[in-house]
């Protein structure tokens, strides 16, 4: 097999393994993730340095196997324990929980950049930081420095409901109009009462709940 060949194929199949793996492994990369995602680019890049083709088709299977049976044991709490660990308090209170910072390897330094990121400048300002098991510090204010929303002001807001695109780039988004009862024919006849077609639009979409089309048209 061609090298031209081969790297298309194993772009392709890589990319294959990544969706069967599930979109956790992206957003989340849990230790689990990480290490299935290092064994598989060192596995996929091995028939570029050598003949065998075939072999590396069955571990990357075997692999992805193996992966898919650990996410399934996480949805166990011993699983769940084992493979991404539990979540630790950093900070409780406004105040830095030594003993945790320091079992989880973390220095202030560290901690106070991340909270930094997040608009938490002050400690003081924080009631939990918490240590989440795919590594990332969730950080809930105190009640008083929590943001103000319409609702503490008792101020009424109507819930249009998600925003589903129907036309990107001239394109009519035929799956998305089914997700909101509507069809193409209803579309184009909005469309029409502008004076407008899909090829007029560079961007629509439909309020899930009120139904409403919004259009941004192409600028010429």
């Amino acid at each position: 097999m061609g090298l031209l060949l081969k790297i298309f194929v194993l772009y392709l199949l890589t990319i294959m393994i990544m969706r069967l793996m599930g979109k956790s492994t992206i957003i989340q990369m849990t230790p689990y993730d990480l290490v299935a995602i290092i064994i598989v680019g060192t596995v996929a890049s091995e028939p570029l340095i050598s003949t065998e083709f075939l072999p590396t088709v069955y571990a990357l299977a075997i692999l992805v196997l193996i992966h898919i049976l650990f996410s399934k044991l996480t949805l166990w709490q011993w699983g769940n324990r084992f493979f991404l660990g539990e979540p630790t308090i950093l900070i409780k209170h406004g105040e830095f929980v030594e003993d945790n910072i320091e079992k989880s390897r973390l220095s202030i330094a560290q901690i106070l950049s991340i909270l930094r990121s997040q608009g938490f400048p002050k400690v003081s300002d924080i009631d939990y930081a918490i240590l989440e098991p795919i590594g990332e510090i969730s950080v809930i204010a105190k009640p008083e420095n929590t943001p103000v929303t319409v609702q503490h002001m008792n101020i009424p807001i109507e819930d249009e409901g998600l925003p589903i695109s129907v036309i990107v780039d001239r394109r009519i988004q035929v799956r998305n109009l089914k997700l909101l009862g509507k069809t193409k024919e209803w579309l184009k006849n909005k469309l029409k009462e502008q004076n407008l077609t899909e090829k007029d639009i560079f961007y629509a979409y439909v309020n899930e709940k009120t139904k409403n089309l919004i259009i941004k048209k192409r600028i010429m």
